[in-house]
C-alpha cells in the first residue's frame, strides 16, 4: 500500500510523470507571490507609515560640541605667534649705512693731519683713503648683512606658512564642529556629522554604556565636558544629566526589547 496522494490521476499532455502519478506542468510567471511584485520606485503603502506609528518614539535630548574643545589649541598657537614674532626681531637684519657715508664717517677725523699736506698730493692721499675705507668697509659689512638677511627671509616665509595652515585648519575644525549633532530618542543614539556630505551613526540605547566624563579645565569655564557613552560625546552641556538620560532611556529599552523578545 502506497502512502503518495495522486494530485493527477490521468496525465496530460505535456506533464512529468513520476512513479505514482502524472503532475501537470506550470510556468514560473503564473505563481503569484503574498506581496506585490512591483508598487514603484520610491512608493510605500499604508502598511508602511503604520509600521512607523506602531512603535512610538519620541525625541529627548540634542545638542552639539561647543567651540571651547578649539580654546587650547588657539591658545599654544598664540604663544607661538609670540615666540615667533620676537625671534624675527632678534634676526632682523641691521640698517647698514651707505659705503660712501661710511667712508666719510671714518675719514673725518683723519682729515686735520690731511690739511698740512698742500696741492696735489694732499687731494690725491684724501681720495686713496677714501676709497680705501669705502672697499674695505663694503667688504666687511655686505657679507654679514647678507647672513642676518637669507635667516630673516627663511624664518619669516616659513612662519607664514605654518600660521597660514594652522589657521586655515581652525576654521575647518570650528566648521566641523558646527556641523555635528548629537540627537537622542527613547530609543536611539544618533551622531550626524560632515560638511558637504553628510555621516549619520545610530546607536541603540540598550547597547551603550554611559559612564565617563571627562572635564578638561577650558571646557569646565564654559559649564561643558566630554562624556563617553561608547562612544565620544565632546563639548556637550551638563554632560551629568546627559549621562543619567542615556542610562535610564537604555534600561528602560533594554526590558522593552527583552519582553518582544520572549513574547
Amino acid at each position: 500500500m502506497t502512502t503518495t496522494i495522486d494530485l493527477v490521476n490521468t496525465p496530460a499532455p505535456g506533464a512529468l510523470a513520476n512513479r505514482d502519478a502524472a503532475v501537470p506542468l506550470q510556468h514560473i510567471d503564473t505563481l503569484v507571490t503574498r506581496t506585490d511584485a512591483n508598487i514603484g520606485n520610491a512608493n510605500v503603502t499604508s502598511v508602511a507609515q503604520q509600521l512607523l506609528d506602531y512603535d512610538t518614539e519620541a525625541m529627548v535630548w540634542q545638542d552639539k560640541p561647543h567651540l571651547s574643545l578649539m580654546l587650547s589649541s588657539v591658545l599654544k598657537w598664540v604663544m607661538i605667534a609670540v615666540i615667533w614674532t620676537v625671534a624675527l626681531a632678534v634676526f632682523a637684519p641691521k640698517p647698514v649705512l651707505p659705503a660712501s657715508e661710511q667712508a666719510q664717517v671714518e675719514a673725518a677725523p683723519a682729515e686735520k693731519p690731511a690739511k698740512k699736506k698742500s696741492g696735489r698730493n694732499a687731494k690725491q692721499a684724501k681720495a686713496a683713503e677714501e676709497s680705501q675705507a669705502a672697499a674695505a668697509e663694503e667688504s666687511a659689512a655686505k657679507q654679514p648683512a647678507k647672513d642676518e638677511l637669507s635667516w630673516h627671509t627663511i624664518l619669516t616665509w616659513l612662519g607664514f606658512l605654518v600660521f597660514a595652515y594652522q589657521v586655515y585648519a581652525h576654521l575647518m575644525w570650528a566648521l566641523r564642529l558646527k556641523c555635528i549633532k548629537y540627537k537622542m530618542t527613547s530609543q536611539r543614539l544618533t551622531i550626524e556629522s560632515g560638511i558637504f556630505s553628510k555621516i549619520n551613526n545610530t546607536y541603540e540605547l540598550h547597547k551603550l554604556n554611559a559612564g565617563q566624563i571627562h572635564s578638561p579645565f577650558f571646557l569646565r569655564m564654559f559649564g561643558c565636558a566630554n562624556l563617553y557613552a561608547g562612544v565620544w560625546l565632546s563639548g556637550i552641556r551638563n554632560a551629568e544629566a546627559v549621562r543619567d538620560l542615556i542610562r535610564n532611556a537604555g534600561q528602560i529599552e533594554a526590558s522593552r526589547v527583552d519582553k518582544a523578545r520572549f513574547r
